[in-house]
């Protein structure tokens, strides 16, 4: 029932791809409101996909697990390209970068993403947890957006320097308006991802020390310390996805600062947007389509781990 339900809202998503791609043979409007509405379908299907997990879970909105935050990324990056179908311009094909996007998302977290809890337990963990949480998924939005205004970027530059005049009824926004939304993206996405990644490794610090002091028995009541930190599996800095997150933010890092250069603007900043979006995608799930071994998304429940 659970992949039905996701068969539907991604098949809506393809509908409107499809739509948005006829533009090139089709130049009547109502091809236009079509690619909308089947958007906005999709994105309301996939809304109460999502209500049901949150209702089923007792949350406001679940990113308990990978599959989860991968399938609410995917969610609040559709609503990000229908309001740009909305009001944008109705030549600017926004669609083929964008649903292109949310349809891999999807498909990347119902192949790979691990759908087991990740901070279950009550307390401090579950709350700084889901605060780790939320804060990477916030800094994976932007990711995305500055993603798609990346391609488009690139798309029109290199048809401008071929001097090739663009398709009719398929145009792209300008290079400055690209940009515009590419810088806006990153500048919001860096202190999100470090916010993230600075409570992550405070946890990650903390959960070490009480393992270690409990299996010492340094603590009150060493026991049942042992008991609930002693079997949680401990990240390592070497971590696949630990390195992996840190290399996204050392790229986004640098795109900041490319910010201030402008010999690295344009292009290169682009580029590097691109390699950024790669490694947010091998964080999520590259490591567990390529079979990796990570502690990172073990459940941390009372009393010991999954």
């Amino acid at each position: 029932m659970d992949r039905l339900q996701i068969l539907c809202f991604a098949g809506t998503y393809g509908l409107a791809l499809a739509a948005e791609l006829a533009r090139l043979v089709v130049r009547s409007p109502i091809r236009w409101h079509l690619t909308v509405i089947l958007t906005a379908l999709g994105w309301l299907v996939q809304t109460l996909y999502l209500a049901n997990l949150a209702v089923k879970e007792g949350v406001p909105l679940p990113v308990t697990t990978s599959f989860e935050s991968m399938m609410v990324l995917s969610w609040i990056v559709g609503l990000i390209g229908l309001y740009l179908m909305l009001h944008w311009p109705r030549n600017v094909a926004v669609g083929v970068f964008v649903l292109p996007l949310v349809l891999g998302l999807i498909a990347a977290a119902g192949r790979f993403a691990p759908r087991g809890p990740e901070w279950v337990e009550s307390g401090m963990f579950a709350f700084w947890g889901t605060v780790h949480g939320i804060f990477l998924l916030a800094g994976a939005v932007c990711t995305c957006l500055a993603f798609a205004a990346g391609l488009m970027y690139l798309a029109q530059m290199r048809r401008l320097k071929a001097k090739r005049p663009a398709p009719s009824g398929f145009s792209l926004p300008s290079l400055e308006q690209s940009e515009r939304v590419n810088r806006a993206a990153i500048t919001v996405a860096f202190p999100l991802l470090t916010f993230g990644l600075l409570i992550g490794m405070v946890l990650s610090v903390k959960a070490r020390a009480e393992a270690v002091a409990a299996a010492a028995g340094e603590v009150a009541g060493a026991g049942a310390a042992a008991a609930v930190y002693g079997g949680v599996p401990v990240i390592r800095w070497s971590d696949p996805k630990v390195v992996s997150a840190l290399g996204m933010w050392a790229v986004f890092a640098a795109l900041l600062h490319a910010r201030f250069r402008p010999a690295m603007r344009g292009r290169s900043v682009m580029l590097l947007t691109i390699v950024a979006f790669a490694f947010l995608v091998f964080t999520w799930v590259g490591v567990e389509a390529l079979r990796l071994p990570t502690a990172h998304g073990a459940a941390r429940v009372a009393g010991g781990s999954s």
